[in-house]
């Protein structure tokens, strides 16, 4: 684990698109998964920016959605795709090669969830980006006795049912990339910042392995980068 200290939230998006940028200029052909919320929402900004302003060729690189909310509408403004569209996929003005996903509607959760593990066995992720939720979740991966290797439907807990992107919304639960994808992953970065994240966050330094703080499992990790927003923290 290499946790790097960061000021302000502008620092840490800053410190975390270099790492993500420094990916794509090395491996051109790089395989992204993207986290959504307002952790890495400020970090997107500026990938897109320097992107298009260095006009850093991306045709090659493949972006894939890590989790999603279950039962809502693909083109509501809630969804995980509609925050990728918004701040990434609207923003770049280079084109790229594709962009892998399963539906908040989809018909058939298990067909294509298997379709995305299969896809990321023949595709390894190489950076994998993370946010420390409120209950110290991986994604959708939840806290609970015993956690999933497999993409999976995930049932939402209540404090994850207050997060910020479905506010009014009821999801009926979630779909997320499992602990395999995670630690398949070349790389994870993981952002550490907000509001309500003081008792996952102390769990988390405490270093106390548990699936009842799921991200507690990347100091287990090869290769994982936290980033932390030191003015998120402060009494």
């Amino acid at each position: 684990m290499k946790l790097i200290h960061e000021e302000n939230y502008e620092k840490m998006s800053q410190t975390g698109a270099e790492v993500i940028l420094d990916t794509i200029r090395k491996k051109p052909n790089a395989v992204i998964c993207l986290a959504t919320g307002s952790s890495p929402k400020r970090m997107y900004e500026i990938i897109c920016d320097t992107i298009n302003e260095e006009k850093i060729d991306i045709s090659q690189v493949t972006f894939v959605k890590l989790d999603e909310w279950y039962g809502v509408e693909p083109d509501d403004s809630c969804t995980c795709t509609s925050f990728i569209k918004q701040n990434i996929i609207n923003r770049l003005t280079m084109p790229f090669k594709q962009f892998v996903e399963v539906s908040s509607s989809t018909k058939d959760i298990e067909k294509d969830l298997a379709e995305l593990d299969a896809f990321l066995v023949e595709h390894p992720i190489d950076v994998m980006i993370l946010g420390l939720g409120m209950n110290g979740h991986l994604g959708l991966n939840e806290p609970a006795d015993h956690l999933s290797l497999a993409s999976h439907y995930a049932e939402l807990s209540e404090k994850t049912k207050t997060h910020d992107m479905v506010k009014g919304k009821v999801p009926k639960g979630g779909l997320t990339i499992g602990l395999q994808g995670i630690f398949s992953s070349e790389k994870v970065l993981m952002l550490v910042c907000g509001d309500r994240k003081e008792e996952a966050f102390k769990e988390f330094m405490s270093k106390r392995i548990s699936t009842a703080t799921p991200a507690s499992l990347l100091w287990l990790h090869r290769n994982c980068v936290t980033i932390v927003d030191d003015e998120s923290f402060k009494e």
